[in-house]
């Protein structure tokens, strides 16, 4: 009984054997689930090229591929279209979700910072609102006046559904800092075309 009692005595003098921790996943890489993305393609990481290879195997068609218009900042400008080479935008339809019918992509430097895409009629807000909350969970802000909408938001990147005043569904991602670059970028181009204009004024 005395032998029990002394190693009794010397186990519970020991330190407590910690449970092996797991190991933790480096700190810049994070689910899919926690980041907002469309079709897999994430703002602010994906590559035109990435997003390119997607599409092919999607089978999605890209029907339409053009520069951005610097002057969509410019409504009052007096010119229709000027390209701002930094910008290239595609336009995609036969996308793999059934409920969308088609979307539109942006690149900026060839590095993806806007998606705008439109559902078929007859998906009503509810249904797709109930779709994304499976993936992103409840919105950080939801208003339910006469045209609804829902947002969600991951560090600088934000997505929104809204109605619009036709009942269209649109669902909208973007990089909230590459945007910025691309208004920035639509200045410096407009201001280069305008300065070009003024050098090449013919005298009278």
């Amino acid at each position: 009984m005395r032998h029990a009692f002394t190693l009794f005595m010397l186990l519970a003098g020991l330190p407590a054997m910690a449970a092996p921790s797991p190991a933790l996943a480096p700190a810049s890489i994070m689910p899919m689930a926690s980041k907002l993305h469309f079709m897999g393609l994430v703002a602010g990481e994906t590559r035109r090229g990435q997003a390119e290879m997607l599409w092919q195997q999607k089978q999605a068609s890209v029907y339409s591929l053009f520069h951005g218009n610097a002057l969509e900042n410019y409504p009052q400008s007096g010119e229709q279209t000027l390209a701002n080479l930094r910008v290239v935008v595609a336009d995609i339809r036969s996308l793999p979700t059934p409920e969308l019918e088609n979307a539109r992509f942006a690149f900026f430097d060839d590095l993806l910072y806007r998606v705008s895409a439109s559902y078929r009629s007859g998906v009503t807000f509810q249904q797709a609102l109930d779709k994304l909350g499976t993936h992103y969970g409840q919105p950080d802000a939801q208003s339910s006046s006469k045209l609804q909408h829902a947002s969600w938001q991951r560090g600088n990147v934000w997505m929104v559904l809204m109605e619009q005043i036709n009942g269209q569904l649109v669902l909208q991602l973007e990089h909230t800092q590459l945007a910025r670059k691309v208004r920035t970028s639509n200045t410096e181009t407009y201001a280069a075309y305008i300065r070009a204009k003024q050098h090449y004024v013919t005298l009278p």
